[in-house]
């Protein structure tokens, strides 16, 4: 009878206080608004893309929001930074309130601007509204209005514990157009003076309880500079998640003016612009209409001053010029006024599409084969990064340079197997610079040579490398060699599974 009534007297308490003792009665809060992202990633060798890939750990931050006009009637929806989950096998989410991880999916990321769509799956959500109340989206503010010197605060889930954490209020000190880390791309950035680690990836940065943007990147020396990605480049790229090749990337070198050069080129002291010293023959800038030498005048009405710089009303600010190229899409009208050859000129025209850069970052699997006992692989930032010391030579000759011909890539040899009969092999792992005496464009043009060659009857051609360096590739015995080394290695793929992308 003692029992009975220890129990009866327990599931009362627990009828009326249960949801209190456990984390208070289901009622949303930042505390379920704002989650942890776990992904379970591939890192693979992108100097070696033949090998299986490992697997890494990632803990960042998120948020709910909600966009009818891109996914309507899409519920669950979480934004996040790219970085966090691009190429992630299981993508989970939790909160500070319970232990339970739910499963969510990708279903946009933009790698150039560094964030990412989620949602939680119907019968997921169901599920964490159970048991954490209704969930209310964040409201998205308009970034454009922030001025240096707003207060601003972020909330996630910094690396170290499991609980939500606030940072404290920070002041925003600079907003420029500048380098994404995880992208190697140049777009607007805020930064702030916020108290944030890396496990805050991904999580609101809020300026009067609306989302202002999304935090992504820190300065490792420093633990109060940090950037957030500001709302509005989110909101005017998310309907190109799926047409990405509508984001304008033009390839070009501007040099800033001083006073020499502006004599040189005839210039008056008060006239500003920037002198464009390159661009890719048949890329995007030379098919609207400019040339090498053009000094860049005015864009869109906005003159250009000797650093570059415009004066952009809705910043409030001067901003680099190619923040009006970052606000339009390939098809937008665009007009600019230059200096070509003592004459100004105005051009009037759509914007173009841009071309791949001579060493882009790669967010896909690498371009690859092996053939005749040796691997080649289009060089990457990735590459480069895993190649560690011996990529520093790479990176010096390669990473800051312009294609010379439209799609141009390197292509390196990565590794060349014992079976091809070489015993020191470093002095090879260079570029290939020709085949058969003919220039190499890219991987897909070095495979496609080769295969032809073959198909001619060629037993033997020669590989270029850097300082007249010769390599000979032998056709005729190829395919038996690569089939010893295929099951000798456990090779799943032989070249890039799906063929080259571009």
């Amino acid at each position: 009878m003692k029992h009975r009534m220890v129990f009866c007297l327990s599931l009362l308490i627990f009828l009326l206080f249960g949801p209190l003792c456990y984390g208070g009665p289901p009622e949303t809060g930042i505390d379920t608004q704002v989650v942890r992202i776990l992904a379970t990633k591939k890192s693979g060798y992108y100097h070696k893309p033949w090998k299986s890939p490992n697997f890494d750990y990632v803990a960042a931050s998120g948020f709910f929001f909600e966009d009818e006009e891109n996914f309507p009637n899409k519920k669950g929806l979480i934004l996040t930074n790219a970085h966090a989950v691009a190429l992630a096998q299981s993508i989970k989410v939790s909160n500070g309130r319970e232990k339970r991880r739910y499963e969510v999916k990708q279903l946009g990321i933009c790698n150039s601007a560094d964030f990412a769509v989620l949602q939680m799956e119907p019968q997921e959500l169901e599920a964490y509204e159970s048991r954490n109340g209704k969930i209310v989206p964040l409201a998205l503010g308009d970034s454009d209005k922030l001025r240096v010197g707003d207060k601003v605060l972020g909330w996630g889930y910094p690396l170290g514990g499991e609980r939500i954490s606030k940072s404290e209020e920070g002041e925003i000190s600079r907003i420029e157009v500048n380098r994404y880390s995880y992208s190697k791309e140049y777009w607007l950035m805020v930064q702030a003076s916020l108290q944030q680690n890396r496990g805050n990836s991904g999580g609101p940065v809020l300026e009067n309880g609306k989302v202002v943007g999304i935090a992504f990147q820190g300065v490792s020396a420093s633990d109060r500079i940090n950037y957030f990605i500001p709302i509005n480049l989110v909101r005017s790229l998310m309907p190109l998640l799926d047409k990405q090749e509508l984001i304008p990337r033009w390839q070009f070198e501007a040099q800033p003016m001083f006073p020499p050069l502006k004599d040189y080129y005839k210039l008056k002291p008060n006239q500003g612009g920037v002198l464009i010293n390159y661009i890719i023959p048949d890329g995007g800038p030379e098919k609207f209409g400019l040339r090498a030498n053009d000094i860049l005048l005015e864009i869109d009405g906005h003159e250009i001053d000797n650093y570059g710089d415009i004066f952009f009303e809705p910043l409030g600010q001067k901003i680099y010029f190619e923040e009006i190229l970052h606000r339009k899409r390939v098809g937008d009208p665009l007009t600019v006024k230059v200096l070509r050859k003592g004459r100004i000129k105005e051009i009037k025209g759509k914007v173009t599409y841009g071309l791949p850069m001579l060493v882009p970052k790669i967010f896909t699997q690498a371009n690859y084969f092996i053939y005749g006992g040796i691997g080649f692989v289009e060089l990457t930032y990735n590459c480069i990064q895993n190649l560690g010391r011996s990529g520093r030579a790479f990176r010096e000759k390669y990473l800051e340079e312009f294609p010379e011909r439209p799609y141009q890539k390197i292509v390196i040899i990565s590794e060349i197997f014992p079976e091809y009969g070489l015993v020191e092999t470093s002095l090879y792992l260079e570029r290939v610079e020709k085949i058969d005496g003919k220039k190499v464009l890219n991987i897909k043009q070095l495979y496609d040579t080769i295969q032809s060659l073959k198909k001619k009857g060629k037993k033997k051609v020669l590989l270029e490398l850097p300082g007249n360096i010769q390599l000979p590739l032998d056709l005729e015995k190829a395919d038996e060699l690569d089939n010893e080394i295929k099951k000798k290695y456990g090779i799943l793929y032989m070249k890039t599974a799906g063929g080259f992308s571009k």
